[in-house]
């Protein structure tokens, strides 16, 4: 398979690739990260290679002669096929050519590669994207976001920069702690999952943990620990880190703990709507700026709703749009 990936490759950056070499590459490169970064490093190295602006570094002699000594055997073998089978000229002298553009390409960057150490960037721009790093962790870009890593990753180190916000799955593959550094502050995984949220224009920066645990914390504060359903709020104005004790969180796939302090009933509802993926609906407008105090445990989302009607004095019925509420109208004595 990779010796069929190598011949897709040098026929690409040789000009001679034809539309199923397209097709099949572009499957290649859409099966992994791994493979689109490869891919992308491979393009920026073929770009800078015969340029000013290229930088390689010290090659290692006894690495080369190795190489060349092989490589002056590959075209020796090459000059011997091509006097046995004299009818076909032109397909050997492209099949000469490409597989010495391969074979100088895949040196040259192989040096390039185990010498340099550069920068890795995934980055969302209109819609989520989704990746996997080499330490096997998973990750959810959120629009107008990146993430920024190196490519030695996983190998004495796990660190990563973070631009706006995404979704993390740690996996733990590589070699260290992961790391994530958003704007001033970094978040060290204790083994989770976790939401972190950092947007260059925002004054606040906010981790919502789902499982496990995090160190939250700069360098001039300890911070907190996090743990599951907690999220944590650091202010860049104050310098200072708080909790958010959580509204909703899940019970079971069906069942939630709700906690609400004062809470507008119109934000409540939304809130309520969206972790139950169903509709409510004010009959009169009004209804919404009601303030709720509330606290459930283990209720399903008939008895909240008809618990929450009962305390503000209101009617809430099914139909096939979701739920209406509506004043209580009684009747006249």
């Amino acid at each position: 398979m990779k010796k069929n990936t190598d011949n897709l490759l040098a026929r690409y950056f040789g000009g001679n690739s034809s539309k199923q070499d397209m097709q099949a590459l572009e499957q290649w490169i859409s099966t992994s990260a791994e493979n689109q970064l490869y891919f992308d490093e491979l393009t920026k190295l073929y770009a800078t290679l015969g340029t000013s602006d290229a930088i390689m570094p010290k090659p290692n002699t006894e690495r080369a002669k190795k190489s060349f000594i092989a490589y002056m055997a590959m075209q020796e073998n090459n000059r011997q096929q091509i006097s046995e089978i004299k009818h076909k000229p032109v397909f050997k002298r492209w099949m000469f050519t490409a597989a010495s553009i391969a074979l100088i390409f895949t040196l040259s960057f192989s040096v390039w590669l185990i010498y340099s150490e550069h920068d890795v960037v995934l980055a969302a721009q209109a819609t989520i994207k989704e990746g996997t790093l080499p330490d096997l962790t998973q990750i959810k870009l959120s629009e107008n976001s990146k993430i920024i890593y190196s490519s030695r990753y996983g190998k004495k180190s796990r660190k990563i920069r973070l631009e706006g916000q995404a979704f993390f799955s740690v996996g733990h593959k590589g070699n260290g702690v992961l790391q994530i550094n958003a704007d001033e502050t970094f978040i060290e995984d204790i083994g989770t999952k976790f939401t972190i949220s950092a947007y260059p224009d925002s004054d606040e920066v906010k981790v919502k943990v789902n499982e496990g645990k995090v160190h939250f914390y700069t360098q001039k504060n300890k911070g907190l620990v996090l743990t599951a359903n907690e999220t944590g709020i650091y202010d860049k104005q104050t310098k200072e880190f708080s909790v958010i004790e959580p509204e909703v969180y899940a019970v079971t796939k069906y069942i939630k703990h709700i906690q609400f302090n004062g809470k507008c009933l119109r934000d409540a509802m939304d809130i309520i709507a969206k972790e139950y993926n169903i509709k409510i609906r004010f009959k009169e407008p009004g209804i919404g700026e009601r303030k709720i105090t509330v606290n459930f445990d283990s209720e399903n989302v008939d008895m909240v709703l008809r618990i929450i009607a009962e305390t503000l004095d209101l009617t809430v019925e099914k139909d096939a749009n979701g739920y209406l509420m509506s004043n209580n109208k009684k009747l006249p004595k």
